[in-house]
């Protein structure tokens, strides 16, 4: 299954370096709303919201791309929230720090802080090969194709996102 790559329209660069590190480098499939025809015929419709929904629904992962963007963004927690719903492995490409002596202002979301956090293309390939290995490992013991048929628990999800938080020597607020 597919990674969804959520960012705002002011971060398609980004996002973009995002997917060709995911999808070049390591070979894993990823969806990214600038490249789908359909969704982009659909803006400004009615019909956007469930078609939106339906390609997360089709992905294992939500990465969303973070950045001071994304305050003016009303789809990207939008989609986070969706993703948290499903359940859905959530994890941030972003440049904002955690906390420190920062405002709340300049840094992630509470929400965003009990998920991975990558921050260079270090960090996009620790999260790849967790990945990788977690789908096969996956595949292995329950012998299905589809991550969103084995994710279906909650468990699943936060476990991945330990493990790579633990690969990134990060925690949880």
């Amino acid at each position: 299954m597919p990674i969804f790559i959520s960012h705002t329209t002011r971060d398609d660069e980004l996002a973009k370096k995002v997917f060709r590190r995911l999808n070049r480098i390591h070979d894993i499939t990823c969806y990214i709303d600038d490249m789908d025809k359909e969704l982009g015929n659909n803006r400004g419709k009615s019909s956007l919201t469930p078609l939106l929904v339906d390609r997360l629904r089709k992905c294992d992962t939500l990465l969303a791309v973070v950045t001071e963007n994304t305050k003016g963004s009303w789809w990207v927690p939008f989609e986070i929230g969706a993703a948290r719903e499903m359940p859905r492995v959530i994890s941030s490409f972003t440049p904002l720090p955690d906390r420190s002596s920062y405002s709340l202002q300049e840094t992630l979301p509470e929400y965003l802080l009990e998920c991975p956090r990558l921050r260079s293309d270090g960090d996009i390939d620790v999260f790849a090969r967790e990945y990788k290995r977690q789908s096969l490992l996956l595949e292995k013991s329950i012998g299905l194709e589809n991550f969103s048929q084995r994710s279906a628990s909650v468990n699943n999800a936060r476990n991945f996102e330990s493990t790579v938080m633990k690969s990134l020597g990060q925690r949880s607020y």
